[in-house]
């Protein structure tokens, strides 16, 4: 594609004098620059892309995209007020996946997301349709898996590469997980989904966003990008969601495991150690559901999963949802028995109210003694140190640091 061509269709205005070479490829790393790729300049944490112009065009790259033009460059170079929302929208356009072949699920919130895609992907298969995650464990599909990023939420030339990849590979759903971060810094701009979910927001990034507020405002942009006709799925139980859901002008459905009167609630729901067993109300039916989770906070996930399937599929009505095929998902309430140290129970919690609910949980689980074994990011939120420590300290016999 001709580099005047791929800016137009972005929406990036080019200069009459501007060169126009042919781009095979956009990258914003230098060290993956190759022959005729467009490089794009974007500020990091750590680092700033511009700094690393000169080491793209020794690489090959055929025009530069930046916020700050650099001096004496004889490629084209076009400079940007925002360069991560043009990365953005140049991946779009180069990758042509402004309009996506399958269902898009965006899912956000601070702690679930993970499960929640997993259990997703297990109803959409149950439906037949050819299925893909993205999120916390990489990318997982029938066809491929492994990570198009280290993120959550992938840089956008990477989540454009990723439809594209899975546009011709017949992929009928896509369920991500989007980070606040990713909404933050424009990661999934111009993207418009099919279906978003909100789990809940506790303390967590604050040491990015600086305020519970900031990390609301920046959480609730994902439903902004709904298309038309989309629907929002909002955990009501949740003082944020429930913010959320009063103040959406789209069509929402609520999820709660205390008001009846929510779209989607439980009439009943037994957990055990074999897992829950429940009837699910939604606006017009009523099914039972069971699973291979334990945790009331569990019961959240597998009816945000239930509602947000039931309105993709709205011709579906099925008397019961089985999700005991649901293989056990790394690192949440992973629970590993062993000879001679009792139940291990291994999992994902690295926040304030994910710690809470996991141990709040484990009371239910028959014991002689609970050590916890935990720690927070070194480079991160320092804030929910001493919050962690003392909900650890109210429920263990022992803490390991």
């Amino acid at each position: 594609m001709k580099l005047r061509e791929l800016l137009n269709i972005a929406g990036i205005k080019a200069p009459a004098s501007l060169l126009n070479p042919e781009i095979t490829g956009i990258e914003y790393d230098s060290r993956q620059v190759r022959t005729g790729d467009l490089f794009i300049a974007i500020r990091g944490f750590k680092t700033d892309g511009h700094t690393f112009i000169d080491p793209a065009i020794r690489q090959g790259a055929a025009a530069v995209v930046c916020e700050v033009k650099p001096h004496n460059q004889n490629i084209p170079v076009i400079t940007v007020h925002n360069s991560r929302k043009a990365l953005a929208r140049l991946s779009q356009a180069f990758y042509d996946t402004a309009i996506l072949p399958f269902h898009l699920t965006g899912i956000t919130g601070t702690n679930g997301k993970t499960t929640l895609t997993l259990l997703l992907r297990e109803l959409e298969k149950q439906a037949g349709l050819k299925t893909a995650i993205s999120g916390t464990l990489g990318f997982l599909s029938d066809f491929e898996h492994g990570p198009f990023s280290e993120r959550t939420t992938p840089e956008s030339r990477d989540l454009h590469e990723m439809f594209h990849t899975c546009s011709r590979a017949g992929i009928q759903s896509l369920i991500m997980e989007v980070s606040s971060i990713a909404l933050e810094l424009s990661r999934v701009e111009n993207i418009t989904f099919d279906t978003a979910v909100f789990t809940n927001l506790t303390q967590d990034h604050l040491d990015f966003h600086g305020s519970m507020d900031r990390y609301f405002a920046a959480k609730i942009r994902l439903f902004s990008q709904l298309t038309p006709e989309g629907t929002a799925i909002i955990n009501i139980d949740d003082p944020y969601g429930f913010q959320l859901f009063t103040s959406l002008n789209h069509k929402k459905r609520s999820c709660s495991l205390q008001n009846s009167h929510a779209d989607y609630h439980f009439s009943e729901y037994h957990l055990s150690t074999g897992g829950l067993k429940g009837v699910v109300h939604t606006p017009d039916h009523t099914l039972s559901v069971e699973a291979p989770l334990i945790g009331v906070f569990n019961a959240m996930n597998i009816l945000q999963a239930v509602a947000a399937w039931m309105e993709h599929h709205s011709h579906i009505r099925p008397d019961h949802l089985s999700l005991k095929s649901l293989p056990p998902i790394p690192g949440r309430m992973d629970i590993v028995r062993t000879a001679q140290h009792g139940t291990v129970i291994i999992d994902f919690a690295h926040t304030p109210d994910a710690i809470d609910k996991i141990l709040k949980s484990v009371q239910g689980i028959p014991h002689e003694r609970l050590i916890v074994l935990f720690g927070c990011g070194g480079d991160r939120d320092k804030a929910k140190r001493p919050v962690m420590g003392k909900i650890a300290e109210k429920y263990a016999d022992q803490i390991i640091l």
